[in-house]
């Protein structure tokens, strides 16, 4: 009777032992879901803010000449506006947040601009655009979870010469 009863007990303590290794197993497979979604998430929002401000550093570096930066705001909406001509013909890309994202709309200088035309770049929480005087802008862009990011530049066409910033 003695053995029958020590090998149930031993039975026992061994199921009870790997009961805890899956509890324990489990409790480390949700631990690392959890961090993975909070890890992936943060490097989507970050993500975001770095593009939207390389991509308008890099469109104002590219339009940068006398008179082609300027803020200026449609219906409302704060907007940057690039002007450049090709062909003889005047064009305007317009860098804008709507919708839950920051857009860009090119478009002939001579047509009337549409908030909704424009073509998103990035899923942003919120996008602010400011003239800080003597040339000098600030765009802040804002990521999902509450990071921001922000780009002071200053626009050299705001003098004579113009050239690349």
């Amino acid at each position: 009777m003695q053995t029958v009863r020590r090998s149930f007990v031993d039975v026992l303590f061994t199921l009870a032992l790997f009961c805890v290794f899956c509890a324990s197993a489990l409790a480390v497979v949700v631990i690392g879901a959890d961090v993975y979604t909070s890890t992936a998430r943060s490097m989507d929002d970050n993500f975001s803010t770095r593009t939207v401000i390389s991509y308008l550093a890099e469109k104002v570096r590219q339009n940068d000449t006398a008179g082609a930066v300027a803020l200026t705001e449609l219906d409302g909406t704060p907007a940057l506006v690039l002007t450049a001509a090709q062909d003889g013909t005047a064009y305007n890309t317009y860098v804008y947040y709507y919708d839950g994202a920051v857009r860009e709309l090119l478009q002939r200088a001579d047509a009337a601009p549409l908030l909704s035309g424009g073509q998103a770049i990035a899923e942003v929480s919120g996008f602010t655009l400011e003239d800080l005087g003597g040339g000098l802008l600030r765009a802040t862009v804002t990521g999902a979870r509450g990071a921001s990011e922000q780009l002071t530049f200053g626009a050299r066409s705001a003098n004579a010469q113009g050239g690349a910033a």
